[in-house]
């Protein structure tokens, strides 16, 4: 195991143990036993509006009963009014919402995406944004970099971790999150699903010269905590335990505002 503990950004058990694909297995109880068999000691529990059964009460009270995770809920800007369901979640006691353009069917111009992050600022309630934008039929005229630019400048005050970290366009979407302290770079999946890539030295360079703009996870039950624990050790072999701290637990704790175990 690494000697350094891992804080898994993203990670989706369901209510029912159910995902995307029938053959995976999103169940609590696994992504537990992933856990303690990895060195990912904390994981932020990210909900997923429509999958698994999901609402957001029920979530929440499953997520409080492992003290190593931190319930993020799923939001759909496009359903019900946007300022009283973030109120709810926010006083329900979530670190954050995760929005899925994809699937929610949402474009980044849309006015509601806009209201999101405005209402988010207020409370103070961070955004996870997926920007994972490829799919067979995605007309990708709206949901993009540029429009990505467009929606955070516009809302810079709104506390944002831009999951996946664009995916192949990384380094592009790392330019973005250095000229903001409100955004973080999320490295799930990305880290693992393209490991022999040129992706690679993209990653490496990041690890070496952007320890305190980024941070890692699974997003599992895609990828599981024993991949992440590898491809973390592979890229942190020649940077200082200070840029691994950073990486793995620190920047995504300070983020969210998680105080975590003292000593670690």
């Amino acid at each position: 195991m690494s000697s350094i503990p891992i804080f898994d950004s993203l990670a989706h058990p369901t209510l029912n143990g159910k995902w995307l694909r029938a053959h995976d297995d999103a169940s609590f109880e696994t992504l537990q036993q992933q856990m303690a068999s990895s060195s990912v000691k904390w994981a932020c529990a990210v909900g997923m509006d429509g999958i698994g059964e999901y609402s957001h009460e029920t979530f929440f009270a499953e997520c409080q009963k492992y003290d190593n995770l931190f319930p993020v809920a799923g939001f759909n800007p496009l359903e019900g009014d946007i300022a009283e369901t973030l109120a709810r979640l926010k006083e329900i006691g979530f670190y954050g919402i995760k929005i899925h353009p994809r699937y929610s069917k949402v474009a980044l111009t849309d006015e509601r995406m806009d209201l999101t992050f405005k209402e988010c600022a207020k409370i103070g309630l961070p955004v996870f944004l997926c920007t994972f934008f490829y799919e067979k039929s995605l007309n990708m005229i709206e949901n993009n970099f540029l429009n990505l630019v467009k929606l955070v400048n516009s809302n810079a005050d709104t506390k944002t971790i831009l999951v996946h970290g664009g995916a192949v366009e990384v380094m592009q979407y790392m330019e973005l999150v250095r000229f903001n302290p409100n955004l973080l770079l999320d490295l799930s999946m990305t880290i693992i699903k393209y490991e022999g890539s040129s992706l690679d030295l993209d990653l490496q360079y990041l690890f070496k010269y952007f320890d305190r703009k980024i941070c890692i996870g699974t997003d599992h039950p895609e990828y599981s905590q024993q991949e992440l624990e590898k491809r973390f050790t592979h890229f942190s072999q020649e940077i200082s335990d200070e840029k691994r701290r950073n990486i793995a637990y620190l920047n995504i704790s300070r983020f969210l505002g998680i105080t975590l175990q003292p000593g670690i």
